[in-house]
């Protein structure tokens, strides 16, 4: 639960404070992970099962930022270093409705398109596991380590090294848009002082 001014009503812990010097100037990875810093120093003081209830009570313009966050901090080897580095977020439907709410806040549709291009592969990679389960019936209850595992060794590769190409070459604008995003919202993630 958040307040008007949007800090965390349970521990009063206040927004990491930044001149308006430095939210003017600030380079953009180091004005996101400014602007990050509460959001993971909360995420990281619960147990992993309460961590997407943080995530849920963030307000608006937060979780906007933490959706853009986990994907460009983990993205740094793009899609498919992604798919590699987290594979049980390209299984989570609730990480993809999170990351389509984020880029269509930030108004970042190149970004948002690549998503959804990236998640039509995932769609497809994921029809054709749940097919050979049906063929072999070992059809599983969940998902899991090895389903997941399979479902990305069918991710066609030349689709993805496109979705890596596309992700790199917008990456730049996406962050630029992403500072604009956090400097028209600063007083929801920052105390500016003077």
């Amino acid at each position: 639960m958040t307040t008007p001014s949007g800090s965390p009503t349970d521990d009063n812990v206040p927004l990491p404070e930044i001149t308006a010097a430095d939210l003017a100037a600030q380079p953009t990875g180091q004005l996101l992970a400014h602007a990050m810093t509460l959001i993971i120093r909360r995420i990281g003081t619960v147990p992993l099962e309460e961590r997407p209830e943080v995530v849920r009570a963030l307000d608006d313009v937060r979780a906007a930022l933490f959706g853009y966050w986990v994907l460009h901090y983990h993205g740094s080897n793009a899609i498919t270093g992604f798919c590699q580095e987290m594979p049980h977020r390209v299984v989570d439907a609730d990480f993809f409705t999170l990351l389509d709410q984020s880029l269509d806040r930030m108004g970042d549709d190149d970004l948002l398109a690549l998503v959804r291009d990236w998640r039509a592969e995932l769609d497809r990679a994921t029809a054709e596991v749940e097919r050979q389960e049906r063929e072999t019936g070992t059809a599983a209850q969940g998902w899991d380590w090895e389903r997941t595992a399979r479902l990305l060794a069918l991710l066609d590769a030349e689709t993805m090294r496109g979705l890596d190409a596309r992700y790199r070459a917008i990456g730049p604008a996406s962050l630029d848009r992403v500072s604009g995003y956090i400097r028209e919202h600063a007083d929801a993630v920052f105390t500016v002082v003077k």
